[in-house]
Protein backbone atom coordinates (compact mmCIF):
# COMPACT_ATOMS: atom_id res chain seq x y z
CA UNK A 1 0.00 0.00 0.00
CA UNK A 2 1.77 3.68 -0.64
CA UNK A 3 2.19 5.52 2.25
CA UNK A 4 2.67 9.85 2.55
CA UNK A 5 3.86 12.32 4.02
CA UNK A 6 2.28 15.64 4.33
CA UNK A 7 3.47 19.25 4.90
CA UNK A 8 1.97 22.56 4.86
CA UNK A 9 2.60 26.21 4.80
CA UNK A 10 0.32 28.12 7.36
CA UNK A 11 -0.57 31.60 7.36
CA UNK A 12 0.00 32.70 3.46
CA UNK A 13 -2.14 36.18 2.80
CA UNK A 14 -3.52 36.76 -0.03
CA UNK A 15 -0.98 38.08 -2.81
CA UNK A 16 -3.22 41.54 -2.89
CA UNK A 17 -2.83 41.73 0.83
CA UNK A 18 0.14 42.10 3.45
CA UNK A 19 1.29 39.02 5.16
CA UNK A 20 -0.46 37.74 7.60
CA UNK A 21 0.60 39.57 11.59
CA UNK A 22 2.17 36.27 12.34
CA UNK A 23 5.25 34.66 10.34
CA UNK A 24 4.04 32.26 7.71
CA UNK A 25 5.37 28.68 8.97
CA UNK A 26 6.22 25.79 7.42
CA UNK A 27 4.70 22.82 9.35
CA UNK A 28 5.35 19.13 8.89
CA UNK A 29 2.91 16.25 10.06
CA UNK A 30 4.95 12.72 11.13
CA UNK A 31 4.20 10.14 13.64
CA UNK A 32 6.85 11.24 15.67
CA UNK A 33 4.46 15.04 16.19
CA UNK A 34 4.12 18.36 14.46
CA UNK A 35 7.43 20.46 13.67
CA UNK A 36 7.09 23.91 12.69
CA UNK A 37 9.58 26.00 11.02
CA UNK A 38 8.61 30.10 10.79
CA UNK A 39 9.67 32.06 7.54
CA UNK A 40 11.12 35.12 8.98
CA UNK A 41 12.63 37.66 6.86
CA UNK A 42 12.71 41.09 4.80
CA UNK A 43 10.16 39.82 2.21
CA UNK A 44 7.73 37.64 3.28
CA UNK A 45 6.20 36.86 0.29
CA UNK A 46 9.31 36.07 -0.85
CA UNK A 47 10.31 33.19 1.56
CA UNK A 48 6.61 31.12 0.70
CA UNK A 49 7.52 31.19 -2.70
CA UNK A 50 11.03 30.23 -2.22
CA UNK A 51 9.09 27.77 0.39
CA UNK A 52 6.62 26.41 -2.52
CA UNK A 53 9.68 26.17 -4.75
CA UNK A 54 12.23 24.69 -2.65
CA UNK A 55 8.90 21.79 -1.74
CA UNK A 56 8.58 20.85 -5.43
CA UNK A 57 12.52 20.27 -6.14
CA UNK A 58 12.14 18.08 -3.06
CA UNK A 59 9.24 15.77 -4.13
CA UNK A 60 6.27 17.64 -2.88
CA UNK A 61 3.22 18.08 -4.66
CA UNK A 62 0.42 20.94 -3.93
CA UNK A 63 -2.45 18.33 -2.48
CA UNK A 64 -5.07 21.70 -1.86
CA UNK A 65 -5.36 24.77 0.04
CA UNK A 66 -7.63 25.80 2.90
CA UNK A 67 -8.37 28.95 5.07
CA UNK A 68 -6.62 29.92 8.06
CA UNK A 69 -8.77 32.34 9.61
CA UNK A 70 -10.31 35.68 7.52
CA UNK A 71 -7.24 36.74 5.76
CA UNK A 72 -4.95 34.44 5.36
CA UNK A 73 -4.50 29.97 3.77
CA UNK A 74 -2.75 26.86 4.67
CA UNK A 75 -1.15 25.08 1.52
CA UNK A 76 -0.76 21.51 1.96
CA UNK A 77 1.70 19.25 0.05
CA UNK A 78 2.31 15.96 0.11
CA UNK A 79 5.02 13.25 -1.30
CA UNK A 80 5.11 9.57 -1.38
CA UNK A 81 6.77 8.06 1.90
CA UNK A 82 10.02 6.01 1.22
CA UNK A 83 9.74 2.28 1.59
Amino acid sequence: MQKWEYCAIKGVASMSRDMHPNFPALWGFSVEGLKIIEMKGKDEKEQVAHAIARLGEDGWEMAGVGADGEVSHIIYFKRSKPE
